[in-house]
C-alpha cells in the first residue's frame, strides 16, 4: 500500500495533459506532411515513375499508422488523466483501465516523440512493479495485459504489405486524377504466388481537403473484455516502496 501512497495523482494528470497537447501539435504537423507526400507520389505516377512511387508510398503508410496510434493514445491518456486519483487510491489496477494503462506503457519506447510517456512509465513502474511494466512493454507478453492490438499493428517496424502499398497508390491516383498502369503495378508489387489471401485494414488511405480522413478500429473499452482478462491474469498489486523505475 505504501507504493499507492507515493503515487502523485496530480503529476500523472498534468503529464497526461501535456502529452495530449503535444499529440495535437504533432497530428497537425504530420497531416500537412502526409498531404505533401501524397501530392509528390501523384506527380511521380503522372510522370510514369512507378518504381519511385512504390518506395515513397511506404512513408505515407507509416505516417498513417502513426496518426492512428496517436488517436488511440489520445483516448487512453484522457482516461488516465480523468482517473488519476482513482489510480492513486487503488492497490491494484482498476479492471476497466488495464487496456489503457498497458497500451500507454507499450507505446513508451515505440513513440519517441512523446517524452511524457517516459515519465508515466517510471511512475507506474514504481506503483505496480517492474515485472508488470516489462511484460506490458514486451511483444511476447503484452497481450496478456490487453495491449490494444490495433496499436500493436500501428507501431510495428515491419515493412507494409504489398497489397497495402498497391491500394494506397490506387487511392492517391484516384484522388489526384492520375492515369497510371495499375496492371503493371499489380505485376510488380503483388507476389506471384500470394497463397492464402489476407485482409489488411488501412488506418488512413486518403485525404479530404487539408485534413486526412482516418479509417481505424476504435480501442475496445468494454467492461466485459476487462472482466474476461482480469479472470485470466491477476492484476498486479501496488509495489512496495523499495521498487523504483
Amino acid at each position: 500500500m505504501l507504493g499507492a501512497l507515493k503515487f502523485n495523482s496530480a503529476k500523472c494528470e498534468t503529464t497526461c495533459r501535456l502529452c495530449l497537447g503535444r499529440i495535437k501539435l504533432l497530428k497537425n504537423k504530420r497531416n500537412m506532411q502526409m498531404k505533401q507526400y501524397r501530392r509528390d507520389i501523384a506527380e511521380l505516377l503522372r510522370a510514369g515513375k512507378q518504381d519511385y512511387a512504390r518506395i515513397r508510398v511506404e512513408a505515407v503508410i507509416r505516417e498513417a499508422f502513426t496518426l492512428t496510434a496517436y488517436e488511440i493514445l489520445e483516448l487512453y491518456l484522457e482516461l488516465l488523466a480523468v482517473r488519476s486519483s482513482l489510480v492513486a487510491n487503488s492497490k491494484e489496477i482498476p479492471r476497466d483501465m488495464v487496456e489503457a494503462l498497458s497500451s500507454v506503457l507499450y507505446a513508451t519506447s515505440r513513440v519517441p516523440d512523446l517524452p511524457e510517456l517516459t515519465t508515466l512509465h517510471k511512475m507506474f513502474a514504481q506503483k505496480y512493479g517492474k515485472e508488470y511494466v516489462s511484460e506490458a512493454c514486451s511483444d511476447v507478453s503484452c497481450r496478456r495485459w490487453m495491449v490494444n492490438e490495433n496499436l500493436q499493428r500501428c507501431l510495428t517496424i515491419e515493412p507494409p504489405e504489398p497489397a497495402v502499398k498497391l491500394e494506397t497508390l490506387s487511392e492517391i491516383a484516384q484522388e489526384y486524377g492520375v492515369e497510371w498502369d495499375m496492371y503493371r503495378a499489380q505485376q510488380d508489387i503483388l507476389p506471384k504466388d500470394p497463397g492464402p489471401s489476407t485482409t489488411v485494414q488501412l488506418p488512413c488511405i486518403r485525404a479530404a481537403g487539408s485534413q486526412v480522413v482516418q479509417q481505424q478500429q476504435q480501442p475496445h473499452l468494454q467492461q466485459q473484455g476487462y472482466d474476461q482478462a482480469a479472470a485470466a491474469a491477476p492484476a498486479p498489486a501496488a509495489s512496495s516502496g523499495n521498487e523504483h523505475a
